[in-house]
């Protein structure tokens, strides 16, 4: 029987920012944070404009108005382009037949997931082996499909096309939004699809054949034509009413974003998705839900709107905090929250992960944290093992890390056991929403996970990147510093005939500390050397490992046109 687990929402507003949190049986397991200046943008539904059609890449950027422009891969473009431009352009031109998919889009948990449809790394497709699986093994037949498609897409976008685009995965770094122009609505027991062409799609966790009959049968009664939908979770049980009324919301929003195209100018935002608590609330509401706790008078207003229309026998498990602790405190998840900007986490074994995050990827560590002795090792091994793949999971959900995930578990000597560890990493990414593929540990004791990534991971959301080492945390040290100032001044002083320059020197302090040690006379010993008469400034805005020189008399900045190659 299937183990049920308690679960919490709990709603925290402080300020501007508003802090959502999943807890599950006593422990914080998802944490959604809000504010002002970095605004959920996943499900935003925009009227971009072409900037470059790259074939190569089998992909376009497009406009959308944000700082970098979006990216719209040949696969998100799918066959409804010529509906939205005809939609968006008012022309006569033939429409093509857009069926949509139901095989692909009944694998459906979330809104998010279902934003992410397509979205996976090309890394993770290509080890997963869940896209295009049709296509293998057909030889050049295939390809040549393939080909003929990407062309086809490529001859219909054009740059300064205008094209109706949405959001699945926000910018990362300095890279801008992934975007599809298969257009969804979210509501909270289906997903409308403006252009599905009559297509019904249902959750696969609904598994009673009579109850996805009768699910179909109904959404298809209410369903207009040329609309397509897919058949959420939630929805198993429900009543017709319930049905009509989230369906009829999600047309009322369709027609407000045909109204708003009509006098639209790329790049323009056309809709926008639901608030936070909406959202989390449409999410991650279910019947295994015991408590909803908010401690802002708007937020439980909006909560207890939301949970009479969807769930109204649910509305005795709203609360209104009043309790003298924050809410967090209140609830013990504190610490959860302050732990996720910890590279180490305990495990109640006495071990420990730590969790590394690089460029390319994350990296998670499993040590033991305290000797065993050898006929107890394995077994020690295999326990620590284990306890690390449920806690592991627990933080790549907590902190929202994805991207590609490699794990060092503590070798172990049976194969069987490194089978158990891969069973329990399987079993608990079960319980996480987000889409994920795990291989196998190798022989070396590693285990690669890909984990959906729609959006920058917490930590990174939440912090600023250190300013003393650039993010590496690692600072240079100081004499390292020293070296390259000595370098520059040699370089500097071959390349000038004119001798006895004035220049300035700016370090951090931290640098200029030893610089201006008596017993050195470092000046002195420059001026000797080469002949340049070298004044030391301190400047706190730079880091350790940097310096800056200026010519004193007209306080130009030579430092990069000398710098070491």
């Amino acid at each position: 029987m299937k183990k049920t687990v308690k679960k919490q929402l709990l709603m925290n507003k402080s300020g501007d920012e508003i802090q959502v949190a999943l807890v599950e049986e006593g422990r914080l397991a998802e944490l959604v944070i809000e504010r002002p200046d970095s605004l959920r943008s996943i499900g935003d539904i925009y009227l971009g404009r072409v900037h470059k059609v790259v074939e190569g890449l089998k992909a376009a950027f497009v406009d959308i108005g944000q700082k970098s422009d979006g990216f719209l891969h040949f696969s998100d473009v799918g066959t409804t382009t010529e509906d939205y431009r005809a939609l968006i352009e008012d022309d006569d031109d033939e429409e093509e037949n857009g069926n949509g998919e139901s095989d692909e889009d009944e694998n459906v948990k979330s809104k998010e997931q279902l934003e992410s449809k397509g979205n996976a790394e090309k890394v993770s497709s290509a080890r997963n082996g869940q896209r295009n699986d049709n296509g293998r093994g057909k030889g050049n037949g295939t390809d040549r499909r393939r080909q003929s498609y990407t062309q086809m897409i490529a001859s219909k976008l054009k740059p300064n096309d205008s094209i109706l685009v949405q959001v699945i995965k926000e910018p990362i770094s300095n890279k801008g939004s992934r975007l599809t122009s298969d257009i969804t609505i979210a509501g909270r027991f289906m997903v409308l699809l403006p252009f599905g062409g009559g297509q019904i799609a249902v959750s696969r966790r609904v598994v009673s054949r009579k109850e996805r009959s009768r699910l179909k049968k109904l959404v298809r009664s209410m369903l207009p034509e040329g609309f397509g939908a897919i058949i959420r979770t939630v929805a198993e049980h429900q009543e017709e009413e319930l049905l009509k009324k989230d369906l009829e919301k999600l047309l009322v929003k369709w027609e407000q974003i045909e109204e708003k195209l009509k006098d639209a100018q790329p790049p323009q935002l056309i809709f926008k998705e639901d608030t936070i608590i909406s959202s989390v609330l449409r999410d991650s509401l279910t019947t295994d839900v015991t408590e909803l706790v908010a401690n802002s008078p708007s937020v439980y207003k909006e909560t207890l709107n939301y949970i009479q229309w969807a769930a109204p026998e649910m509305e005795k498990n709203v609360t209104f905090y009043q309790g003298k602790l924050p809410l967090f405190e209140g609830y013990g998840i504190a610490k959860d929250v302050e732990s996720i900007f910890s590279r180490k986490v305990w495990l109640k074994s006495g071990g420990y992960i730590i969790i590394e995050h690089t460029e390319a990827m994350v990296v998670i560590d499993v040590n033991s944290g305290r000797y065993a002795a050898k006929k107890e090792q394995e077994d020690n091994s295999l326990k620590t093992n284990l306890e690390a793949a449920r806690e592991i999971v627990r933080q790549l959900r907590l902190r929202d890390i994805g991207g590609i995930i490699v794990v060092d578990f503590i070798d172990m000597l049976d194969p069987k056991n490194a089978k158990k560890v891969h069973d329990a990493m399987k079993s608990e990414l079960r319980h996480d929403r987000a889409k994920s593929n795990i291989l196998p540990m190798s022989d070396f004791g590693l285990m690669q996970i890909t984990r959906e990534r729609i959006r920058p991971s917490l930590m990174q959301r939440m912090g600023d990147q250190c300013p003393a080492c650039g993010g590496s945390g690692v600072v240079q040290a100081r004499c390292t510093t020293i070296n390259q100032v000595e370098r520059w001044l040699r370089k500097y002083a071959l390349s000038k005939k004119t001798k006895f320059q004035q220049l300035d020197l700016y370090v951090s302090p931290t640098v200029a500390e030893p610089l201006r040690d008596t017993d050195r006379n470092i000046e002195l010993k420059w001026f000797l050397q080469h002949m340049l008469f070298v004044r030391i400034k301190q400047d706190e805005s730079l880091r350790s490992d940097d310096f800056r020189f200026y010519i004193r008399k007209n306080s130009e900045d030579v430092t990069a046109e000398y710098s070491e190659l």
